[in-house]
């Protein structure tokens, strides 16, 4: 009975809604949580990997011409974000870019052939954090501090959800090959989650906006020329 409900469902929502809907858009962001796999280990980055190809599979990829803009759009422009980089400290951004790029080169290379433009990038929508910096045993490491959610924790200590803490949430490698051939132990990083930053009124009571990394740049790659 399951197995027919949920055959059913498949063919009567999913299949729709992709076909009517999501297959249609002309420009797609894909959101990679690169950090999170890194963290499980080589296996989960390999199979990241082949998600993100199959992924890539079921768009209609190429340039759009006027006949397809109207019958059958295709996504002309594909970016690839890294999310959650205000876990890691603006000096591994590029690191952490250089990853995703790594990751998802198969991808790109037969997007690109298609005729679509493929970017990428390393993000956070919404920046939790700051960067500082900790001394650690005589060394100065490279931080982030923000104010973990209650139950997080890194080590022993577990987190109110209200109190500030500064993170060292670890380095990416500077060749990023060597993440796939287990460089990163699993389990050494550090990602707590964060809780959104407070947003107080300026000095004449408008509200204050929500800070972000790179958002603007993936905006920019996205849809920066139907604005102009």
């Amino acid at each position: 009975l399951m197995e027919r409900r949920f055959e059913a469902y498949k063919a009567k929502v999913v299949e729709p809604f992709f076909r009517n809907h999501f297959q249609r858009v002309d420009r797609q962001i894909v959101l990679v949580d690169v950090l999170a796999a890194v963290d499980a280990g080589p296996a989960a980055l390999a199979e990241l990997e082949e998600a993100l190809d199959t992924v890539l599979l079921s768009f209609r990829i190429g340039r759009n011409t006027i006949l397809s803009r109207l019958f059958a759009p295709r996504a002309d422009r594909i970016m690839f974000a890294a999310t959650k980089a205000d876990h890691l400290h603006q000096t591994s951004h590029d690191r952490l870019e250089a990853l995703l790029r790594l990751l998802v080169s198969r991808a790109m290379r037969r997007t690109e052939a298609a005729g679509a433009r493929v970017g990428t990038v390393a993000l956070a929508s919404v920046r939790a954090t700051r960067e500082t910096t900790v001394h650690d045993d005589g060394m100065t490491l490279r931080a982030v501090s923000g104010t973990p959610e209650a139950g997080e924790h890194v080590g022993d200590e577990i987190f109110d959800g209200r109190s500030e803490a500064a993170v060292f949430p670890g380095e990416l490698p500077s060749r990023p090959e060597s993440v796939l051939d287990g460089a990163v132990p699993p389990g050494s990083l550090r990602f707590p989650r964060f809780r959104p930053p407070l947003i107080r009124p300026d000095a004449h009571g408008r509200p204050g906006h929500l800070p972000q990394i790179r958002l603007d740049r993936a905006m920019q790659f996205l849809i920066g020329d139907k604005l102009t």
